[in-house]
Formats: C-alpha cells, sequence, structure tokens
C-alpha cells in the first residue's frame, strides 16, 4: 500500500476522481502513484514487496491501457487529463 498519496500534485479526492476517470485497477494505480512521485522501479517492488518484473509487467499494462510508451508520457497525461477535464479537480 502506499503511505502517500498526490498530497504535493494533487489532493487525495483529486487522486481518487482520476484514478476512476482513467479506469486503473488498484495495481496499476499504486504503480502511478509511485511513478509520479519519482520512483525507479526498484523503490516501486521494494515499497510493494513484489519483485521487479512483476513491477514492469504493470508498467506494461499500465501503459497498454493508456496508450503510453514510458512514464514521462504518464505524468504528462495525467497533467492533460487534469486540465482537459476541470470537474475532477472540485
Amino acid at each position: 500500500m502506499v503511505a502517500t498519496t498526490h498530497t504535493e500534485l494533487l489532493s487525495a479526492q483529486e487522486w481518487s476522481q482520476l484514478k476512476e476517470h482513467l479506469g486503473l485497477p488498484p495495481r496499476q494505480a499504486e504503480i502511478a502513484n509511485f511513478i509520479m512521485h519519482g520512483k525507479s522501479d526498484k523503490q516501486i517492488a521494494r515499497e510493494l514487496g513484489i519483485s521487479l518484473p512483476t513491477v514492469r509487467t504493470h508498467m506494461t499494462r499500465l501503459f497498454r491501457k493508456l496508450d503510453l510508451n514510458d512514464r514521462v508520457e504518464l505524468i504528462l497525461h495525467v497533467f492533460t487529463c487534469m486540465r482537459e477535464h476541470p470537474e475532477i479537480c472540485r
């Protein structure tokens, strides 16, 4: 379980609404949260108590689901989504 939410970037409510809007399953949402906080694959694996290949599998599925190529595109996608759907920020 992720110890913190996007308090620096997004409120807990905004992150919750964004996860729902994007249709992220719980584990993919956790991975996205860690990516948004700049965590490496190894750090994510350690925090979640899962193997590095498992982290990468979740990331691959997350990127495929959102039609993205990498973590930079994920971060840009999150902020673009927030800008295009301001109702999430309410």
